[in-house]
């Protein structure tokens, strides 16, 4: 492999599956946005210099959605890498967070979009375009598998090639 598949920058980010019971919020992201514009995705962003990952989490949850969290609430869902297609390279700590109530702290509609709740079994077949990594990786978030992948990706954005590793918890 060459150098040029090193010097690429990484951005360090967290996504937190928020859901109600069955139903999953999710931004589906202003046209105007650089990142994903009009697709869906769960809560999330950066990882600030100085931060870890359950920090991020809360606070990109807060700042999203207005609800309040703790590391208490959260669960690691998996670990991801996208390579390509954007960019940056990225590298993704995914969590899966239940709240009581679907209201929405801050309401439905945010700087970076409009917040929606889906069925967890509609989401894969809705008419939203998706963040593509979710088609591979939604049904192992819900049904709570630990799990890491690595996906390259196509200058649309769209899923060029996956490998995805379930793993076990450790007691």
């Amino acid at each position: 492999m060459t150098d040029e598949h090193y010097i690429r920058s990484v951005q360090t980010s967290v996504n937190n599956f928020i859901h109600c019971g069955d139903e999953y919020l999710f931004l589906k992201r202003n046209n105007t946005k650089k990142i994903d514009p009009g697709r869906l995705n769960s809560i999330g962003g950066r990882v600030e210099h100085g931060e870890d990952h359950i920090t991020a989490c809360i606070r990109e949850t807060e700042e999203e959605t207005g609800y309040k969290m703790t590391p208490e609430h959260i669960k690691l869902s998996g670990i991801g890498r996208l390579q390509g297609g954007y960019r940056e390279d990225w590298i993704i700590c995914i969590f899966k967070t239940e709240v009581e109530t679907k209201d929405i702290p801050i309401g439905n509609q945010t700087d970076d979009g409009e917040l929606i709740w889906i069925h967890k079994d509609k989401v894969l077949d809705s008419d939203y375009e998706l963040v593509d990594d979710l088609n591979y990786i939604f049904k192992d978030i819900v049904e709570g598998e630990l799990f890491c992948f690595s996906a390259e990706m196509d200058n649309q954005q769209k899923v060029a090639n996956i490998n995805i590793s379930k793993l076990k918890t450790a007691l």
